[in-house]
């Protein structure tokens, strides 16, 4: 499933949306993922602001969450689901 996150930077002209990621588990594994601008936000350029940070999660089949860093390692079961929001991009002007 994919939906669009507002997460822009302002500006003139803002910078671009990011998206939501969710993948369900349908059974055990292990996710590595490896990503960035989850400390430190994608930067505006001449005058615009920055986007917001992007941000991954685990939400557990029996109703817990778990946040994960940017570059992270998690055990995954069935019916669990990871989440990546994607940071948006910096504003302009």
């Amino acid at each position: 499933m994919i939906e669009y996150l507002r997460t822009t930077g302002k500006g003139k002209f803002t910078g671009g949306d990011g998206i939501i990621r969710k993948l369900r588990f349908l059974e055990p594994m292990t996710v590595t993922v490896l990503s960035s601008h989850r400390i430190t936000a994608t930067a505006g350029a001449p005058g615009g602001q920055p986007a917001q940070t992007g941000n991954n999660s685990v939400e557990r089949a029996d109703g817990t969450s778990a946040q994960l860093s940017g570059n992270d390692e998690v055990a995954m079961n069935a019916g669990d689901v990871f989440v990546m929001k994607t940071p948006g991009g910096g504003g302009y002007g």
